[in-house]
């Protein structure tokens, strides 16, 4: 049975209840905690996992990995005791959490907050080439701390430097405006109507989903976003980078490290 994903439909969710589906140990000696419905984000679409904790009582265990598999089911990976909360003896699994057990769950809210506005931030990058009219098709990105860019197929018109201000200033002006976000469920068959760029690999393992930025930008994405893209902050284009049809912009949102 595929797990609810609760994040899909809400901006802000960082808490929720939920019943424990099953509990194994892996070969590293981690425990695999599956639950019926989850607001963890898993790793996916160039955007980390969320990491916090998985409450049963005055137990609780932390959520260091999450993982979206192909049938659509989360799991929840961790070992150990949660730092700062009571916990028993047996954190997860045995005599605490066990199948039907009840659990509530809790994000790291300060990390769900870094990785969404870091993933949003390429999702501004890409409407500033949009508005700006660039010949790009948008491609891979990667929304990491360390690590953050947006690629797309075709060569740079012109001066590098002149589109990377260019690019930078636009985004700053989007961020500017601000915005109010909607999001949309809908086959895929109909997201040409919102999106300028459809991929032919949208996952089949979670259901089909648009996000609007400001009503006008539909982006084709199952991961978190901000409500209002001035929740991103002041971001800049530091670098791009052409070769071989493929162009690099490279992107860091301030305050993020």
């Amino acid at each position: 049975m595929a797990t609810e994903l609760l994040y899909l439909d809400d901006f802000d969710v960082l808490t929720a209840p939920a019943t424990v589906i099953s509990v194994s140990v892996l070969e590293d000696g981690r425990l695999d905690v599956v639950l019926d419905r989850t607001c963890f984000y898993p790793r996916g679409g160039g955007q980390d996992w969320d990491t916090g904790i998985i409450r049963a009582g005055d137990a609780a265990s932390r959520v260091e990995e999450v993982r979206l598999d192909e049938h659509g089911v989360v799991h929840h990976l961790g070992a150990g005791e949660a730092p700062g909360v009571a916990v028993s003896e047996k954190p997860v699994g045995g005599e605490t959490v066990s199948e039907g057990a009840a659990v509530v769950l809790e994000v790291d809210s300060d990390r769900r907050a870094v990785n969404t506005r870091l993933h949003s931030a390429g999702h501004i990058v890409d409407l500033a080439v949009e508005r700006l009219g660039l010949p790009w098709v948008p491609g891979k990105g990667a929304h990491y701390p360390h690590m953050s860019f947006v690629e797309y197929s075709g060569d740079v018109p012109g001066e590098v430097e002149e589109i990377r201000q260019r690019i930078e200033q636009e985004v700053a002006r989007i961020i500017g405006e601000g915005s109010r976000n909607e999001i949309r469920f809908m086959p895929v068959a109909d997201m040409g109507k919102y999106c300028r760029h459809v991929p032919d690999n949208i996952p089949t393992n979670k259901p089909a989903r648009i996000v609007l930025y400001n009503q006008t930008f539909g982006v084709p994405c199952g991961g978190t976003h901000v409500r209002d893209v001035a929740e991103v902050g002041t971001l800049s284009i530091p670098k791009i980078k052409s070769k071989k049809g493929v162009t690099k912009v490279s992107y860091a949102v301030e305050g993020v490290s």
